[in-house]
């Protein structure tokens, strides 16, 4: 029988001493094996809020810890929580959130099933349309926040490919849902409703607060992923919609303020301001150079950053409606039987390795060195490559046979083509073990490579 992870619930509180009961009752009754389930409360330090905690902890020593830390905030308190946390899944927990006693054991169920998934959730605010699965970061990026925070379970080892909490987030939830979007598959995983303790007594007004307090963590996010976006963004395609659905989160977070043209959505910083101006000096140098993909990513960027820098907005308005749609067609179409991978900037780096491949392989071989130059501009892809075949005399008649791969392309299909190569060509990796899915090679092994070539299309 697999042994079953360790999971660490994590409780962020903020005046919420009822709620806190509502909650640690519901995790400490979970149909799951009490030494495996860990609680790590962060709270304000609310004197109420402390009491419960600690009456917790006391009650249940070794299973449930308390961190005070004052006026730190709920992002704050859910970065403090992951370094407390040492399970092996993550699962978050607002206080008055009561899950069903079976939510625990389900999710970890549903985690082995899915190796692929790094997160799982079961249940969902409002939605049109079935639960978003796979890597669906750029449709979680234009609508609504759907996944109720209290829901989520993950992967720990997960953690350092989604990079640390950005301290401007006013909560952590909804950023972890979309940033596991864009690294490895999410899953939703059906585990009962949990209920919701004394929010369901709470009035119109608090109800009021909460949906403005989610447009804003929802503004926020938007406003992350666009500043960080480049055109391979796994949500690159979804640039001119989340853009629209930003700003329309920003007009109703307006009108809930009465139509203060003072209300604080968005700070932008002196340096904020700086890197938008240097993100659209790029966009324009992009454009001139024919790169729409970039340019669009490099504007928006720029408009994010600085969301009241009107040439921006009017330069992101014209790179969308520029931008050509990205192919649909084989990135490795023309390519010969036998196919090696490449990386341009592996090759500009160490020429020593297109040079072993054109010594070794002619015209006449049913091969093909496709280049992956997709990461790079393509001016700046068409350039480099063209000087590094020319210098190698590569671009003579009967000499090897290549082609490359330029952008823009999705980052999904970039993903794929190693997978799809019969082989690696790729600096300082020796011929790979037997069991290899694509064997690797180097400049050093390239009658192997040539040899395996040849076998493989020998018929």
């Amino acid at each position: 029988m697999t042994q079953l992870p360790l999971v660490s619930v994590l409780v962020t509180a903020r005046d919420a001493a009822d709620g806190l009961a509502v909650a640690l009752d519901g995790a400490l009754a979970q149909e799951y094996p009490p030494e495996l389930l860990e609680l790590i409360v962060v709270h304000d330090g609310d004197a109420a809020t402390d009491a419960v905690a600690a009456g917790y902890a006391e009650l249940f020593p070794g299973r449930v810890s308390v961190v005070a830390q004052l006026g730190a905030g709920p992002l704050a308190a859910t970065a403090r929580a992951l370094r407390e946390s040492s399970g092996d899944v993550l699962a978050l927990l607002e206080p008055g959130v009561r899950w069903p006693i079976g939510r625990v054991a389900a999710q970890v169920a549903a985690l082995a099933e899915r190796p692929e998934a790094g997160l799982v959730y079961s249940e969902l605010l409002a939605l049109d349309g079935d639960p978003p699965s796979g890597r669906p970061a750029g449709r979680l990026l234009r609508e609504p926040p759907c996944v109720a925070p209290s829901s989520i379970a993950l992967r720990a080892s997960l953690l350092p490919a989604l990079g640390p909490l950005p301290p401007e987030l006013p909560a952590a939830a909804w950023w972890l849902v979309v940033r596991a979007a864009c690294v490895t598959d999410i899953a939703w995983a059906p585990a009962g409703i949990a209920t919701a303790g004394d929010k369901d007594e709470a009035g119109d007004g608090v109800l009021d607060a909460a949906r403005e307090d989610a447009l804003r963590e929802a503004l926020a996010v938007q406003r992350w992923f666009l500043h960080h976006a480049t055109s391979e963004s796994l949500y690159a395609d979804a640039l001119g919609e989340i853009w629209k659905a930003f700003m329309a989160n920003a007009r109703r977070l307006l009108a809930a303020a009465g139509g203060d043209p003072f209300a604080d959505l968005v700070t932008v910083t002196d340096a904020d301001r700086s890197e938008a101006r240097r993100a659209l000096a790029d966009a324009r140098a992009a454009i001139a150079h024919g790169d729409t993909w970039p340019a669009a990513a490099l504007a928006v960027r720029a408009a994010a950053l600085d969301p009241w820098c009107t040439p921006a907005r009017e330069l992101l308005a014209e790179t969308l409606a520029a931008r050509p749609r990205r192919a649909a067609g084989d990135p490795l179409a023309g390519a010969r039987r036998f196919v090696t991978l490449a990386f341009a900037e592996e090759l500009v780096a160490h020429p020593e390795l297109l040079a072993a491949y054109g010594a070794r392989f002619d015209g006449g071989a049913d091969a093909t060195l496709a280049i992956d130059a997709s990461t790079l501009l393509p001016a700046t892809a068409g350039q480099l490559l063209g000087e590094l075949v020319s210098e190698l005399g590569l671009d003579a008649d009967g000499t090897a046979h290549l082609i490359a791969v330029l952008g823009p392309i999705d980052a999904s299909v970039r993903a794929q083509l190693p997978a799809r190569a019969d082989a690696l060509l790729t600096c300082g990796a020796p011929l790979a073990a037997d069991d290899a899915e694509v064997p690797a090679f180097d400049a050093g092994t390239i009658d192997a490579l040539h040899a395996l070539a040849r076998h493989a299309t020998a018929a």
